[in-house]
């Protein structure tokens, strides 16, 4: 049997609508009719189906139906057609094309106000009657018998089960008098609407939280307005007690996973994942991290006759949806490709060189308007283009019983350099340098220092430096670090140009094109 139908997507809909026999729609799914009998109604329910249970968090468990091999075939079939039916609502986001957890989340950043709802046993509550119903009612007006057909292959033990390739878009169809009618509640309240599954989500910048939506109760706990409720009991559904949050902005809103106070993100618990992973692999071998990431971070349930990912797929997507989530040039999500092609280079293919992608990261993070992690994520860029160009560098630390922070270290040719690195929105200016400067008369005999400053600095902090007896400053911005990342010089050139600079003409910076005349 084949896997997928050959029938043209446009004409999958106008088929399905004139199904009028249950020969008919063995033949839209090109099977033979005593065969589809057989699969749907004759195979012995023990057989069309394996039940197993996985823990939820909240300590209970949730029961996953696995369709047999013929049985499922079946349901990603109709899968197809119904994907041609049906015509999702902007507010549906879950198991749609074009939609994912970042599109459901864009629609809530930067509000006010965030109220999150769960439907409690959301495919449970859709039962056999309910997807008969669905198929022959309007827009689908299908003849009983085979809205009675459809609904044995969607259905089973009278529900729509959880794990089964048919239930998410049976759900979506199911809903869309709910989302129609919540649409329209949130709009009368000048609130954005949004549905993920059972997840749902309404958020405002009104100075106070509508009531007809969620109110506090006496005892400051959130409960759902008389309006909502009724709407969603009278779709047949029912609100899940223990979890409805309403989030001020001053607090972590998150939506699906992803928070939304000023922008999409993920949680740091996500980020420290992949970079502990990174680490674990990097440090020892891939076997070692494969144990280590088993133990620690891979808290899925699976079926029991499931494998485990491979660690070096499990690590390729969660970078990868970092990257779809903060962006394809977000400086993090280039940093953490970076380090797996290093790895293994045919998982980042055609990403780039690793020189292009660090050139990449730098280009995005000039461009970030995140003032509070841009700085961090400099003085890791840094670090990382040092390696590329084999010169040791240390990461920040401090000394001195910790009165001293130093951003970075390296050695080249013999001496050690102390590296300050300045992102502001303002030029640098020459109190900062002091403070490098001071860094370096407190260091051994063979120490310099390193300005770096992405925006330059002001035109007084060249002539103090020169004024200065101490010549042990050099000056580097941000348009020297891009030209060594686009491959026009090499790092190592450019050091020499500016330390041969300071020490025959007394000059603390020297332009790339000067030093490319060198």
């Amino acid at each position: 049997m084949n896997l997928k139908l050959s029938t043209p997507a446009d004409k999958l809909r106008d088929r399905f609508l004139s199904l009028q026999r249950t020969e008919d729609i063995a033949d839209l799914f090109e099977v033979k009719y005593g065969d589809f009998l057989y699969w749907i109604y004759r195979t012995p329910e023990s057989r069309r189906y394996t039940s197993f249970t996985i823990p939820k968090k909240n300590g209970t468990s949730r029961t996953i139906e696995a369709p047999s091999k013929n049985i499922k075939i079946l349901q990603q079939k109709l899968n197809q057609v119904l994907m041609t039916v049906y015509q999702p609502k902007r507010c549906v986001h879950g198991f749609v094309v074009h939609g994912s957890v970042k599109t459901n989340a864009l629609q809530h950043v930067g509000r006010k106000y965030l109220l999150n709802i769960d439907l409690k046993d959301f495919f449970p509550s859709i039962n056999f009657g309910r997807v008969r119903g669905l198929f022959m009612g309007k827009p689908h007006n299908l003849p009983q018998k085979v809205a009675t057909f459809l609904a044995h292959l969607c259905c089973y033990k009278g529900t729509l089960p959880q794990g089964v390739p048919t239930s998410p878009i049976i759900s979506n169809m199911i809903c869309a008098q709910l989302d129609s009618q919540l649409q329209h509640l949130a709009a009368v309240n000048r609130c954005s609407y949004t549905r993920y599954a059972d997840d749902m989500s309404f958020s405002t910048s009104r100075r106070r939280f509508p009531p007809a939506i969620a109110v506090m109760n006496d005892l400051d706990q959130v409960e759902a307005g008389s309006e909502l409720k009724q709407i969603i009991r009278s779709n047949g559904f029912s609100l899940h007690p223990e979890k409805i949050w309403l989030r001020r902005q001053d607090r972590r809103q998150e939506v699906t996973g992803v928070i939304v106070n000023e922008f999409p993100n993920l949680p740091r618990k996500f980020t420290n994942s992949i970079r502990a992973m990174l680490h674990a692999w990097e440090k020892y071998d891939l076997e070692a991290a494969q144990e280590h990431f088993e133990n620690k971070y891979d808290k899925k349930h699976r079926a029991p006759w499931s494998e485990k990912p491979s660690f070096k797929l499990a690590l390729k997507g969660k970078i990868e949806y970092l990257g779809m989530i903060k962006g394809k040039e977000s400086s993090t999500y280039l940093r953490y490709l970076d380090r797996l092609g290093r790895l293994v280079p045919e998982l980042t293919g055609g990403r780039g060189t690793p020189r292009e992608l660090l050139l990449r990261r730098y280009d995005a993070l000039v461009s970030s308007s995140d003032a509070h992690g841009r700085g961090f994520l400099l003085q890791d860029l840094l670090r990382d283009v040092f390696k590329y160009f084999d010169i040791s560098v240390e990461r920040s630390f401090t000394r001195n019983n910790g009165g001293e922070q130093i951003d970075g270290a390296f050695v080249f040719n013999g001496w050690h350099y102390i590296v300050e690195s300045r992102w502001r929105e303002k030029l640098a200016d020459g109190r900062q340098v002091d403070g490098l400067l001071g860094q370096v008369l407190r260091s051994g005999d063979q120490s310099m220092g390193v300005f770096f400053s992405i925006n330059g600095w002001s035109t007084n902090v060249p002539n103090l430096l020169k004024q200065n007896p101490n010549k042990v400053i050099i000056l580097m911005d941000g348009q020297d670090f891009r030209v060594v990342l686009a491959g026009e010089i090499t790092l190592q050139n450019l050091l020499e140009g500016k330390i041969r600079a300071l020490n025959l003409k007394a000059e603390p910076y020297i332009g790339i094109e000067s030093i490319k005349k060198i």
